[in-house]
């Protein structure tokens, strides 16, 4: 690759980052501002947050970026400790923290999903050329050569451009905090485990470079390689430093050792801890045109329900259902067939075993009858009472059923 074009990619992938990052911010605030309280407060909650963070967990795990609310909170409050314990805390005002944690969230969203994708292809033909230096007891300078110019490539492209943009958006930031911070994402890791993780990858660099070195000083005369074993050397001399010592060189050559296998970049998955996700449930469990009905964002709502642990299952849902049918009810729809208009549409959107009809109709009717003035709110306890009992057969493919 020339110079020239070399430069003319880098540029272009700066413009590609910002352009993601402009989209996907208009799109997350959006999301997070439909949000609701209820569904907020239930991972403010459990995970011990502000409720302005926690609206942005809620869209980035139904998003399916992160499976977890308590690894996506802390990934979220990172940020908000990294500026305090930098003498310049977030105030603590609603919109203030709401923009610090859009912003963490749509770092977020590039990082844990975005970026692998884009990498797939470079990263593939970076593990193409690792074969051919693996494979050999003396490998040949070409190929080292060849595998080192894909490294720096990959480095100038994409890490290169990250790395200042993520120093532009975080003030007070060092490379050393980019760096972890696109750790932490490219191998989807809890926030307590990047640390000793990069330490990690900082001794398979310093390896995998003395190894290089080693080999390339049969050829040493060649001024071409010699310029390849100074930048091997200055390398290895600033990856056996302080991490916070490092330049954005260096920092770059441990992101690229830090990338996953390339076949892991479309497929890999995280295992999730015991409680909020399920590895059975889709990513992104709705797809198609955006949310515009109250039904599509009771939909939305009973998957993430169903990441939720069971006891809080209800609680979460309560709100959201009540919403629904005000909505159904403005739009004229009668209270009588409120129920099954519900039910009967996410018999629809859902592969759980449908409802027979009949007996949905004639407990709905066996309860107007007898609540009167208080169907209102028996219709609501009895849809949230089916919706509950067909959560768990979203683990599976059920059989359907309709009489």
């Amino acid at each position: 690759m020339s110079r020239f074009s070399e430069e003319e990619e880098i540029r272009a992938a700066a413009r590609r980052i910002a352009a993601e990052f402009e989209a996907t911010y208009g799109t997350l605030e959006e999301k997070v501002n439909r949000v609701p309280d209820e569904a907020a407060a239930v991972i403010a909650e459990k995970c011990g947050v502000h409720l302005e963070i926690a609206r942005v967990a809620y869209r980035i795990l139904l998003d399916g970026t992160i499976s977890e609310a308590e690894h996506c909170c802390s990934a979220l409050v990172k940020e908000f400790t990294r500026r305090a314990e930098r003498g310049n805390p977030v105030p603590e005002i609603e919109s203030y923290i709401r923009a610090v944690a859009i912003k963490e969230g749509i770092w977020i969203e590039y990082l844990y999903k975005q970026l692998r994708k884009e990498l797939h292809a470079e990263n593939k033909d970076l593990e193409n050329r690792y074969l051919a230096v693996r494979d050999e007891v003396e490998p040949a300078s070409e190929h080292i050569i060849s595998v080192i110019r894909q490294r720096r490539k990959i480095g100038e492209i994409y890490f290169k451009s990250l790395i200042s943009r993520w120093l532009n958006e975080h003030e007070d930031s060092t490379v050393a905090d980019a760096l972890l911070a696109i750790i932490g994402g490219l191998r989807r890791l809890p926030v307590e485990s990047i640390r000793s993780v990069t330490d990690g990858v900082r001794t398979s660099l310093l390896i995998k470079f003395r190894r290089y070195e080693k080999f390339l000083l049969r050829s040493a005369e060649s001024r071409i390689i010699g310029q390849y074993i100074e930048n091997l050397r200055l390398v290895i001399n600033e990856v056996q430093k302080p991490l916070e010592q490092a330049s954005e060189l260096t920092a770059e050559e441990i992101l690229i050792e830090a990338m996953p296998p390339p076949q892991a970049s479309i497929s890999d998955t995280v295992s999730p801890s015991i409680g909020f996700v399920h590895s059975a449930f889709p990513a992104q469990p709705r797809v198609g045109p955006p949310l515009r009905s109250p039904l599509d964002f009771l939909e939305r709502d009973v998957w993430l329900a169903a990441m939720q642990d069971p006891y809080i299952r209800a609680k979460f849902l309560q709100g959201t259902i009540k919403s629904v049918i005000e909505a159904l009810l403005e739009k004229g729809t009668p209270l009588e067939r409120i129920g099954t208009t519900i039910l009967f549409d996410l018999d629809q959107r859902f592969t759980w075993k449908r409802s027979k009809r009949t007996e949905i109709r004639r407990e709905l009717a066996e309860i107007l009858e007898i609540a009167g003035e208080g169907y209102h709110k028996q219709v609501e306890n009895y849809i949230l009472e089916n919706i509950l009992a067909k959560i768990p057969q979203l683990r599976t493919s059920s059989e359907q059923v309709e009489v």
